[in-house]
C-alpha cells in the first residue's frame, strides 16, 4: 500500500481502495482501524465509492467494485509496455509450453502484471496453486521468496530490510533457511541478471525471472517463466530470457517518453 492519509477526500478514497484491494473484503471496522479514520468519515467515503461503482458490499463488509474493472482495463490497454512485450510472452510460452508473464514495476515497487501466458494444459494448476495469477503483487515480505521479487528487490537493499523487518516466515520447505541465505540469493541477482527459485514460493513450481530497464539502468518491469518443477530447468532459459529483457529495455526507452507526452497533453473539450 503506497498511500497515506494526507487529508484531502481524493487521498482518503485512495487510501481505503487500497486496503479493500489487499484485504479482498473487509469490514467497515477493520478498513476504519487500518486506514487510521473515524468509522463516521469511513462510511460516508465508503457511500460515496459504493455510489459510482467503485466499492460493492460484500458478506463481511467492502470489496472493490465493478467500475474499477473498466478503469483498470482501459489503463492497462494503453500502459506502453503492453503491445512491446506481448509477442515475447507469446514467444516463451511457445518455447516452454510452461506460464509466461511480464510484469510493470511502480515507484512504490508495486509490482503489476502486464501479460501472462499459459495453455490447457496449465489452466487447472494455474487456478489451483497459483491464485488465478494475481493481478498485483503488493509489497510483502514473502515477495523475496519470488524470482521476479528477487529481481525488484536486489537493487533496493533498504526496502529488503524492511521487509525482513517485517518478519518473514518461510512459504516451504524449500525456502530460503535463514536471513543470511536470503540476502544471498537476492544479491546473486546483480551479478547474473536473472533470478531462479525452485519451490521456495509455492510447492511444485519454479521460476525464472530477468528485468526490464529503463534509460537509468533502473528496474520498471519484468519478464519470466513459472513452471511445474521436474517438467523443465529454468536454468536452461537463462539465455533467451535475457535476450527478451535485453530486446525490450532497448524499446521501452522508446515509449516511455509517448507515455509522458500523453499524461501531459491537456484533456479535449
Amino acid at each position: 500500500m503506497g498511500t497515506a492519509d494526507d487529508g484531502s477526500v481524493v487521498g482518503r478514497a485512495t487510501l481505503l481502495l487500497e486496503i479493500v484491494e489487499a484485504a479482498g473484503c473487509i469490514r467497515q471496522a477493520d478498513l476504519a482501524r487500518d486506514a487510521g479514520l473515524p468509522k463516521p468519515t469511513v462510511r460516508r467515503i465508503a457511500g460515496d465509492l459504493m455510489a459510482r461503482g467503485l466499492l460493492s458490499r460484500c458478506p463481511d463488509g467492502y470489496e472493490l467494485g465493478p467500475r474499477l474493472i473498466s478503469l483498470g482495463a482501459a489503463a492497462l490497454a494503453r500502459h506502453p509496455f503492453r503491445a512491446a512485450t506481448a509477442p515475447h510472452v507469446q514467444d516463451l510460452l511457445a518455447r516452454t509450453g510452461e506460464v509466461a508473464f511480464v510484469q510493470t514495476v511502480e515507484p512504490d515497487l508495486t509490482m503489476v502484471t502486464l501479460h501472462v501466458a499459459y495453455g490447457h494444459s496449465r489452466a487447472t494448476a494455474v487456478s489451483a496453486t497459483l491464485d488465478g495469477w494475481p493481478t498485483v503483487e503488493p509489497a510483502e515480505p514473502a515477495i523475496l521468496f519470488k524470482a521476479a521479487g528477487r529481481i525488484v528487490y536486489a537493487e533496493h537493499p533498504d526496502r529488503v530490510d524492511g521487509l525482513l523487518a517485517a518478519g518473514l516466515r518461510r512459504r516451504t520447505r524449500y525456502s530460503a533457511p535463514t536471513r543470511r541465505t536470503l540476502l544471498a540469493a537476492i544479491n546473486a541477482t546483480l551479478e547474473r541478471g536473472t533470478a531462479v527459485e525452485r519451490e521456495e514460493h509455492t510447492p511444485g513450481w519454479s521460476c525464472i525471472a530477468s528485468g526490464i530497464r529503463d534509460r537509468e539502468e533502473r528496474v520498471v518491469g519484468v519478464v519470466g517463466v513459472i513452471g511445474r518443477s521436474g517438467a523443465w530447468d529454468p536454468e536452461r532459459l537463462q539465455g533467451p530470457i535475457t535476450s527478451v529483457t535485453d530486446a525490450l529495455s532497448a524499446v521501452m526507452p522508446l515509449a516511455l517518453p509517448e507515455a509522458r507526452r500523453a499524461l501531459e497533453r491537456p484533456p479535449s473539450s
